[in-house]
């Protein structure tokens, strides 16, 4: 569990696009550092620890700690530079990861979007301190999301069989799916099956299925130019209609304007 007592304080923050190479393939900090990414993959080796990190992922550098990276595919990142507090007084950490993986990207996404037109605006105190509000956002949403993980874990919800029919249905998202076939091969009724699906995954299997293809239609509403018809067929919507009802119900934004309001 990640200690949620603590609070980043902000120092500095700069939005990198698209950075094809460090300047300096290793470097050393006096204070915390976070390479949140948002585009891309870097390899990175701090301390003992070392791997590759992309979309979802926060590498934390703790402070007079030698921080070796290599960029893999061009990188955009948020890079922040910070110290850690409780209740307002300084506080150095034990020990945390160098790699937290966040599995909420459409929160993330947003997150992101929002930093990356903050980081237009004149660099001032203002500015500063939106985008310290993002850092302690951005550090909730890991402190949470560990919690719930290790809550999961304490309870003993692991469940080869929801966990293979969450397979089924991430392998078969963006086409026909047919929940009450995949409850009926496990031999459970819908309800039975939503009730052991919620426990694991926080979330009933309608609601999953539906994250995932919102998931996709996000992107390909950013990266693409293609219609909603188009999106609609390759995120498993019948029709342009029912996945902008769906979407515009879930996002609480219609896919056009979630398209002209988040491209850069």
């Amino acid at each position: 569990m990640l200690p949620s007592r603590l609070e980043p304080l902000i120092i500095s923050q700069v939005y990198w696009k698209q950075k094809k190479a460090f300047q300096l393939a290793e470097d050393v900090y006096v204070e915390w550092v976070l390479f949140a990414v948002s585009e891309g993959r870097f390899s990175y080796r701090i301390g003992e620890a070392e791997g590759v990190a992309g979309f979802g992922d926060l590498v934390l550098c703790p402070p007079h700690t030698p921080f070796a990276r290599t960029v893999r595919e061009p990188l955009s990142f948020h890079f922040y530079r910070f110290i850690w507090q409780t209740a307002g007084i300084s506080e150095t950490p034990l020990a945390l990861p160098a790699r937290i993986s966040l599995m909420d990207h459409s929160r993330l996404r947003s997150t992101y979007s929002c930093l990356e037109k903050l980081s237009a605006q004149p660099a001032d105190d203002a500015r500063l301190a939106r985008a310290g509000h993002y850092l302690k956002d951005l550090w909730l949403s890991a402190c949470i999301e560990a919690e719930q993980g290790d809550r999961q874990q304490r309870a003993g919800e692991t469940d080869a069989a929801i966990e293979a029919a969450a397979s089924s249905i991430r392998r078969l998202a963006f086409g026909q799916v047919a929940l009450k076939r995949i409850s009926g091969e496990l031999g459970l009724s819908p309800v039975q099956f939503t009730r052991r699906f919620q426990a694991v995954y926080g979330q009933s299997p309608m609601q999953f299925l539906t994250s995932l293809r919102l998931e996709k239609a996000q992107t390909l509403l950013l990266e693409t130019s293609l219609t909603l018809e188009q999106i609609a067929e390759q995120c498993g919507y019948d029709n342009g209609f029912y996945f902008s009802r769906m979407f515009t119900r879930k996002m609480n934004v219609t896919p056009s304007a979630f398209r002209k309001s988040h491209r850069i």
